[in-house]
């Protein structure tokens, strides 16, 4: 994927969270486009562990070539109930 079009679903107003798969089979949620960062080359996703946190606790970096799909995230309020 382009790191054009990985940009564009980033900057959604207002922003739907996205999940991003990749062509290993991963998939990364991103929940605050805030948290990334792109390159050319490159996607970096900072994962928190505390909800609206700014705080970086690790980072996920992808290879915006092996980026396969975006899909919106709906987490399934059941699960969290």
């Amino acid at each position: 994927m382009l790191p054009d079009a990985v940009n564009h679903e980033l900057a959604r107003d207002p922003f739907v969270p996205l999940r991003i798969f990749v062509a290993d089979g991963h998939s990364y949620v991103v929940r605050n486009p805030n948290l990334c960062l792109i390159t050319r080359g490159a996607l970096y996703i900072a994962r928190t562990d505390r909800l609206h946190s700014r705080l970086a606790d690790d980072m996920d970096v992808i290879d915006v070539r092996h980026i396969t799909r975006i899909e919106q995230f709906v987490e399934d309020q059941r699960a969290t109930a």
